[in-house]
């Protein structure tokens, strides 16, 4: 059988250069119109000719554009090479007739016309929207546009092949960590609290509550920490009057409404069937260590006959993280429970309780960890549930704050367990975590990502995520987001490296990274006395809310903002470890 290919020596030069115009077209027997007579804008080169880009649809260009009579060609027949002279129409001879398919090609294509506020300008065509090369080297990708000053973000859903569609697209630049002198956040604590005159806090970004609640906690817990160390007296009145908001003086819990209302009940100030809310009371051995009071006593003793109820996991000595998850272990939720209950093993003299608390940790390390060293967001012990994709009871991905939550929690609860094997094996597990993380740790900000194995990762979000969760940045569109550093569970990391460091290290190298990590947070994310880049929320399920299903698209799709408690919290106590 006859082979015969034909290497035009000037097809390279046509896609970076213009050629002289001369009328002659050929594309419409594909189906496709041509280009005017003058235009020689090359965007692509086949097997039928050389394409360009007019009001934004694909043109032929005129064969005559693309050669001129003395060109010279390579022709290649039954492997002997030979160099010829031909003119276009000898070439077009010899091409295969493969027209349909030529013309099925360029269908099956989105055209876009990019430019971005980097001055870069340049048309692509892609056969999937997410072979579309976003990243750029030193930039973080902050969303495509539908317009020039940035103002609406591009649309995706309804796009269509052949179409040409114009999108701006927007970069910021992506700072190198420096190292960070003279930080002192107690005004921006200040401020937080001048900014809390009543009930209601200024810190809790997503939505009232008017009950006990563990976002309240988070915050409260760097105030009473900050007072132990400056011994400010205005702490500790800000921190007793705000518990004493939620807790009467008999100890009951107190519900208000938004506009005032109180009501002194257990059933109304306390959410039953779920970690979360114990969370805030491991705060009030501090409230009784600091006034005697007894209403902290008897708080402490409802919230934990509350815990003790929450049933427990299959085949697992851990707790449902909430009675609707059932049979799902968050890591969070050791954060949540974790420190009140080791808390209150030392006030009964109660060793058990610690004994309990180990196994759990060990069942979540043997159950949780991955092979990366990095520990996934949910474990359902049935291996039923819809988020785990690989049916193994695991969710996908590596979310940062549960990890941080996770690390905190075993940083805390380590101070309450005398010396020991329990003590031993916990701290083993804090330092292999700590370890395990550093090579995730981002080498430019020195921070960490939301979803901490995916740097820049940049994904086509649908609006199913966005529509769901409320998020109004985006609204009702499909469009690309990209992986970010996060402050919240970067600051947490910086806390655990500072306290394991100081503790256990004696100022090792723990220490150090911990500093590190926290100048990182201060110098990027911090402004103005605002801390931002602050996950809201996040969490898996349950059934009936497919959307937080543990993807990147999920996690992406999550609205993030500022002051949160579970940003400021974090990152108040990481300054508390590095400056006293």
């Amino acid at each position: 059988m006859k082979f015969a290919i034909v290497f035009t020596v000037v097809a390279v030069a046509l896609s970076t250069s213009r050629a002289q115009p001369v009328n002659e077209c050929w594309s419409e027997s594909l189906g496709f119109p041509c280009c005017p007579s003058d235009y020689c804008e090359v965007a692509k080169t086949d097997s039928s000719g050389s394409w360009g880009i007019f009001d934004n649809n694909w043109c032929g260009i005129s064969t005559d554009c693309e050669v001129s009579d003395d060109e010279v060609n390579v022709d290649i027949v039954n492997d002997e090479e030979s160099i010829v002279a031909v003119d276009n129409n000898d070439v077009e001879d010899e091409i295969d007739s493969g027209d349909e398919e030529e013309k099925k090609e360029f269908s099956n294509e989105f055209i876009f016309n990019i430019e971005d506020n980097l001055n870069n300008k340049k048309t692509v065509s892609v056969a999937a929207l997410e072979d579309l090369e976003l990243n750029i080297d030193g930039y973080h990708f902050s969303g495509a546009f539908e317009d020039a000053e940035y103002t609406k973000y591009f649309d995706f859903t309804n796009v269509t092949q052949s179409n040409a569609y114009d999108i701006f697209l927007k970069y910021d630049k992506r700072e190198q960590y420096k190292k960070q002198s003279g930080i002192d956040l107690n005004s921006y604590v200040d401020s937080l609290i001048e900014r809390t005159t009543s009930f209601i806090p200024y810190w809790n970004k997503e939505s009232f509550k008017g009950k006990w609640n563990y976002i309240d906690g988070v915050f409260l817990n760097s105030v009473v920490n900050l007072y132990k160390k400056t011994n400010n007296e205005k702490y500790k009145e800000f921190f007793i009057k705000y518990i004493n908001y939620y807790v009467a003086e008999d100890g009951t819990f107190v519900h208000y409404t938004e506009d005032g209302v109180k009501t002194v009940d257990n059933d109304l100030g306390w959410v039953t069937g779920e970690l979360d809310t114990v969370c805030e009371s491991k705060i009030l051995f501090d409230a009784y260590e600091m006034t005697g009071d007894k209403r902290y006593l008897t708080a402490i003793e409802f919230t934990y006959q509350k815990l003790m109820e929450m049933p427990l996991c299959y085949n697992s000595p851990n707790f449902w993280h909430k009675t609707f998850y059932i049979n799902q272990i968050w890591l969070d939720g050791m954060y949540m429970y974790a420190p009140f209950l080791a808390r209150y093993a030392v006030l009964k003299n109660d060793l058990s309780i610690l004994d309990n608390i180990k196994e759990q940790y060990a069942f979540i390390h043997d159950n949780m960890r991955d092979e990366n060293g990095l520990y996934h967001h949910g474990f359902d012990t049935t291996k039923t549930i819809f988020w785990s994709k690989n049916n193994d009871g695991k969710s996908e991905n590596f979310w940062l704050r549960s990890m941080g939550w996770f690390a905190v929690s075993l940083a805390d609860i380590l101070e309450y367990y005398p010396e020991g094997e329990n003590k031993e094996y916990l701290k083993n597990v804090l330092e292999e975590l700590l370890n395990g993380i550093l090579p995730f740790q981002d080498k430019t900000t020195k921070m960490f990502y939301q979803v901490i194995d995916k740097p820049e990762e940049i994904q086509l979000v649908d609006k199913f995520y966005f529509s769901n969760l409320g998020n109004s940045k985006y609204g009702d569109i499909n469009t690309f987001v990209s992986n970010y550093v996060e402050s919240s569970g970067s600051s947490m990391f910086a806390y655990s490296f500072l306290k394991y460091g100081k503790v256990y290290q004696n100022g090792g190298k723990f220490e150090d990274i911990g500093k590190e990590i926290f100048e990182a947070v201060y110098q990027h994310s911090y402004q103005n006395h605002t801390l931002s880049d602050i996950c809201i929320t996040a969490g898996l399920g349950p059934e009936a809310k497919t959307y937080r299903d543990g993807t990147l698209s999920y996690y992406l799709a999550e609205k993030v903002g500022e002051d949160d408690a579970k940003g400021v919290g974090p990152f108040l106590m990481a300054f508390i470890e590095y400056n006293y």
